[in-house]
């Protein structure tokens, strides 16, 4: 840790401006430091300090001083045996001498934020006070903000004297380094600083401005909207610090109201961001990492309407919350650059960037270097990122256009051409089409009748089971085929295969299953070897067609309250063991594949009111008119919230939910769904 804080306060000192030479609270000032045009001085360094008392100018020169070095804060710094806390009063001094030429002359005087309230006293006057110190914490009117102070050189043996208290801030005194100069250079220093400002200012709104514009054009792009907000957060916020542009433009702004502004644009903007984030890049993120993020953002929010005593005090867990944020899209944006996702490299260039200066402020706060802060600056480049992702995307989007219109142009001409002969075909065609519509309806329907009969009444019914059975074929005929049969007594043996595609190819594929299942399901010992026989019989007879299908088999031993399964590339399926939601996973790879090991058996409990429920893919895999998926996420949540309804109920309402889903759509697969309970 201390050489972490060593190598900060190294990078520090590179980044701002040489230490002026403040030693036992005196700063000697040649004739070369206030000439025209010159540099501003900081007054960082040793200054004379004593806590817990104000020191009036009266007395200053005989009160014992101690020293600290500023801008650190008296917290944790020792007074004999005694560590300071954060809050209460103390007294600051600095003599500077300046030469006798400088006699007369006019200089400024930067004060930055000092926590949080003080009075400044130059040569013993009274010139400037940022609310109201007081060594009572009811009587103090904090107030914290910077300001530039013109000064004459009055005599050579200047005294510079503050008092001031700290009732509400969790770091007392000096937040960033004061100065002082020429008026012309204090004054170029203050034009400079809010220039900076003004443009990060201006410039993160019309950011903002400009990706609002694009979500209200395309409502899609969620991200351009999460952006927005997130950028209009930061724009608040360079509003709210450093020099705080809203007091420059609003004086009778409540300084209460911009503390609390400047908290609230903290917490918000890190769910927001989080949000953005996952919009991007959502096959790489965790759903619910943006929830928790906004649990803690709005808590910490709620806060603000407290004191703001207390909230100041409890922001250091936030931050490293927001810490742990940063690494975790960091991760995930890693992850996305080595599964090669769309745009995620600009996307890391840009995050780099600002999440390197965001980390710097969080640690430049935790010194109390509060004032200066370098993420605006991250952002821009990170902005500057997001644009180039966005222009990708509208490029990539206006090709696929070109290439639409193309084949669209190609299409019409075509159509063109068949357009004088297309009526004459189309008669002919028509009554060619409906005598063969016909011909083929009819022997669908044969087809039809004779499918369901190779599947098991519904209605039957054993000792040990209860059972019901859902099959919605998406065509006259479909893919899928089950069978339940008890083995033995107590012993049942539950199969539902999926055949890929629909329809009468799919239908002939289930034949074939059924044809080579039905003279191995008796002799087979259990699901796994079963699973291995039906896959051999399976290549040996139809490897050349190159027809695949998942399959499940279950068997249940009632009387021993178990049941033992093998799942070939077969989708999760669901078991509820005493009311809690299972999944019987795949054990193997799907039958039809080469070169594959064999299938591996799983055994869990099934005891009495125990459910287990079979389905074919068709079941989740299905979408309305807005492409919107129903979902395994959906059908899980449904099972669970069905868990009091009789068993034989639970296949139909399941139906009827997702013909509500569709809607006016049809199904886009065959559906089966198999419910079973041990009784």
């Amino acid at each position: 840790m201390k050489r972490s804080l060593l190598l900060l306060s190294t990078f520090w000192f590179c980044f701002s401006l040489e230490a002026a030479p403040i030693q036992d609270g005196v700063l000697q000032i040649s004739s070369q430091d206030l000439a025209e045009h010159s540099e501003v001085i900081p007054l960082n360094g040793n200054w004379q300090f004593i806590y817990g008392e104000f020191v009036s100018p009266e007395k200053s020169q005989a009160a014992n001083w101690d020293m600290l070095s500023v801008p650190h804060s008296w917290q944790d710094t020792k007074k004999g045996d005694q560590v300071l806390p954060r809050e209460g009063a103390a007294s600051f001094r600095l003599s500077i001498i300046f030469p006798e030429e400088d006699l007369k002359k006019e200089i400024g005087l930067m004060m930055p934020d000092f926590a949080s309230a003080y009075k400044l006293y130059y040569n013993g006057k009274l010139i400037y006070s940022s609310g109201t110190p007081n060594l009572e914490p009811s009587s103090e009117i904090p107030k914290i903000k910077s300001v530039y102070l013109p000064l004459r050189v009055e005599k050579t043996n200047t005294e510079i004297l503050i008092q001031g208290s700290n009732w509400i801030n969790n770091f007392g005194g000096f937040w960033q380094v004061p100065k002082i100069g020429t008026l012309e250079a204090i004054y170029r220093e203050k034009l400079i600083t809010q220039s900076r400002e003004s443009f990060l200012f201006g410039g993160l709104l019309l950011i903002g401005l400009y990706h609002t514009g694009l979500f209200l054009f395309r409502r899609k792009e969620k991200s351009a909207f999460y952006f927005a907000l997130f950028t209009f957060l930061l724009t608040l916020r360079v509003a709210l610090i450093g020099n705080r542009l809203v007091l420059e433009i609003f004086p009778d702004f409540p300084w209460e109201s911009v503390f609390r502004l400047e908290f609230f644009s903290f917490y918000t903007a890190v769910p927001i961001f989080l949000m953005f984030h996952r919009s991007l890049f959502p096959e790489d993120t965790i759903p619910w990492v943006p929830a928790i993020a906004w649990v803690i953002a709005i808590a910490y929010d709620i806060t603000l309407l407290f004191p703001i005593g207390f909230f100041t005090k409890i922001v250091e867990p936030f931050q490293i919350v927001t810490g742990i944020g940063l690494l975790y899209v960091l991760f995930t944006v890693c992850l996305g650059v080595w599964r090669k996702r769309e745009d995620s490299i600009l996307f890391l260039t840009g995050f780099f960037a600002f999440g390197i200066t965001v980390g710097i402020d969080l640690l430049w706060d935790k010194l109390n270097l509060r004032g200066i802060n370098l993420s605006p600056y991250g952002l821009l480049v990170f902005t500057l990122s997001q644009s180039l992702v966005l222009s990708r995307r509208i490029a990539r989007a206006f090709r696929k256009s070109e290439i639409l219109s193309e084949n669209l142009r190609i299409t019409n001409s075509a159509l063109n051409i068949l357009k004088d002969n297309l009526e004459v075909l189309v008669r002919e065609k028509t009554s060619e089409l409906n005598h063969s519509l016909e011909r083929i309806r009819k022997d669908l329907l044969v087809a039809q009748r004779i499918q369901k009969k190779l599947f098991p009444e519904n209605v039957e019914s054993y000792k040990e089971l209860k059972y019901a059975v859902k099959y919605l074929p998406r065509d006259e005929v479909g893919g899928d085929f089950y069978d339940i049969f008890e083995v033995s007594p107590g012993v049942y043996r539950i199969f539902l295969a999926d055949a890929t595609g629909h329809g009468v190819q799919a239908a002939l594929v289930t034949m074939a299953i059924k044809a080579e299942y039905e003279g191995i399901k008796f002799g087979a010992k259990d699901p796994g070897f079963c699973l291995d026989l039906l896959d051999d019989k399976f290549q040996r007879k139809f490897s050349s067609l190159g027809t695949i299908f998942s399959s499940i088999i279950v068997d249940i031993y009632a009387r021993e309250n178990r049941l033992v399964y093998a799942s070939a590339g077969h989708p999760d399926q669901i078991l509820v063991h005493s009311s809690h939601l299972m999944n019987l996973r795949r054990t193997g790879a799907i039958i039809g594949l080469k070169n594959k090991k064999s299938y591996e058996n799983q055994e869990l409990d099934f005891s009495n009111g125990d459910r287990m429920f079979l389905f074919s893919d068709g079941v989740f895999e299905q979408f309305n008119s807005k492409r919107e998926a129903w979902g395994e996420s959906r059908l899980r949540k449904r099972i669970s919230e069905l868990s009091e309804e009789p068993i034989e109920n639970i296949p139909d309402m399941v139906m009827k939910d997702l013909d509500l889903w569709l809607e006016y759509s049809q199904p886009q697969d065959d559906i089966s769904l198999i419910a079973i309970e041990r009784v």
